[in-house]
């Protein structure tokens, strides 16, 4: 038995143990099998080929896709040590699932680069045209703007994500991340700019970004002047530790950069969680605990965001979060500032979502589920994009406008 075999087999023995009180399903058990995508049967299924009637492919941009990696290769991408070698259960089994998600093989020598390729395979077997949007993802950065590795998860470098996606510019774009407490930060946003970005992803939690920090006000002009979308996580975080800040998620923070007249994607549409009701008192010690997609709601209610505040959609259909897609299909009048992201490779991760209780809470038809499952294991790419598509509430469904998101980060930017 070699090195990585015993590690995946002490990762299922400990699973149930380590993920004891967490929603999680084993319906399809514990690992991604990582089939291999081309010419497999499944992609020509009548539930697979009927998702795409209606939609236009070379408008489909899944807006919210991660790049991932070990960091051996030294090519931009960082990976925390202690998340290298978590020296908690819990964190070796966290760890194992992102690797196995990420179906990147066996030699962590180049770990890096066969994720990306494994990323390129599983969009070329989606219709031509389909683009996937790669997201980098910046340091910690304390606020004097000094790197904080020690409180960085993972970290995926501008160049990295630009260079993947200008290898295959048939099926990718990419999004930048420039955290804004960052000395450099100015000339680190017009150089992505520049290179193609197409937006900028923050995760305020993990990677420590008070929206309402001066560095932060500061930014917002110019990323007004570039026309890039700001993508923001709100809400609860699960997945990144990072800093660990929870209070940095309320989403009623949005107000900084939309005052500021910045388009902005609520990822994940505020899913998860609860945060304090600073309208209510501005005391978050005092204020009263609001579920944070109602406190994401109140915005998509103020006239003045109308053009500029849109959710995304990526893991909407994880374990904690289906209860919201009610809401979101049924709202007929949020469906043209909704956009699809597939949030990859986490719909990949098999113990945190399940299609049987999405079924279960009358949102699938039982006999969509055996091909949703296969589909599962070969695309996850493919698989998120067939079960957003077949999902249905009360005989809504979301529309195909969702899923053409390529509107929304057009006009292209500037390029070097």
């Amino acid at each position: 038995m070699n090195r990585r075999q015993f590690f995946w087999r002490t990762a299922v023995s400990a699973a149930a143990t380590a993920l004891a009180g967490c929603r999680f399903s084993f319906e399809q058990g514990l690992l991604n099998e990582c089939r291999a995508p081309a010419g497999h049967a499944v992609l020509r299924d009548r539930l697979v080929r009927a998702a795409w009637d209606g939609v236009e492919p070379s408008r489909v941009w899944d807006c919210h896709a991660h790049l991932f990696g070990n960091g051996r290769s030294r090519s931009g991408v960082y990976l925390n040590p202690d998340q290298e070698r978590p020296a908690n259960l819990a964190g070796r089994v966290r760890r194992a699932m992102f690797l196995n998600a990420a179906c990147g093989g066996e030699d962590d020598e180049r770990f890096d680069r066969a994720v990306a390729d494994r990323i390129a395979h599983l969009a070329d077997e989606l219709p031509p045209g389909v683009k996937v949007m790669l997201l980098a993802f910046d340091f910690t950065h304390d606020a004097g703007g000094a790197v904080r590795e020690d409180l960085t998860t993972f970290a995926v470098s501008n160049a990295f994500a630009a260079r993947v996606a200008g290898e295959r510019p048939d099926r990718f774009e990419w999004i930048a991340s420039v955290h804004p407490y960052r000395s450099d930060a100015p000339e680190a946003l017009e150089s992505a700019w520049r290179a193609g970005a197409r937006a900028v992803k923050w995760l305020p939690q993990a990677m420590g970004i008070d929206l309402a920090h001066p560095r932060a006000v500061a930014f917002y002009p110019r990323l007004r002047r570039l026309g890039l979308p700001l993508m923001v996580h709100v809400g609860e975080e699960q997945a990144v530790e990072g800093a660990g800040r929870g209070e940095l998620g309320n989403p009623l923070q949005l107000r900084h950069p939309l005052d500021a007249g910045v388009r902005v994607i609520a990822a994940h549409c505020a899913s998860l969680g609860v945060s304090p009701d600073l309208d209510a008192h501005p005391d978050p010690g005092t204020a009263p605990k609001v579920a944070n997609v109602d406190l994401f709601a109140r915005l998509m209610a103020d006239g003045r965001y109308r053009d500029l505040l849109v959710g995304d959609l990526s893991a909407v259909t994880l374990a904690g979060r289906i209860a919201v897609i009610p809401r979101l299909i049924s709202d007929a009048g949020w469906h043209s500032r909704l956009l699809n992201g597939s949030d990859y490779p986490l719909p990949g991760i098999m113990p945190i979502l399940s299609v049987q209780a999405i079924a279960g809470e009358g949102l699938l038809p039982e006999t969509a589920l055996p091909v949703l499952r296969e589909l599962r294991h070969v695309n996850p790419l493919a698989f998120d994009f067939v079960l957003k598509r077949t999902l249905r509430w009360r005989g809504a469904r979301f529309p195909a406008a969702v899923f053409e998101t390529r509107g929304f980060f057009e006009p292209a930017p500037g390029k070097a």
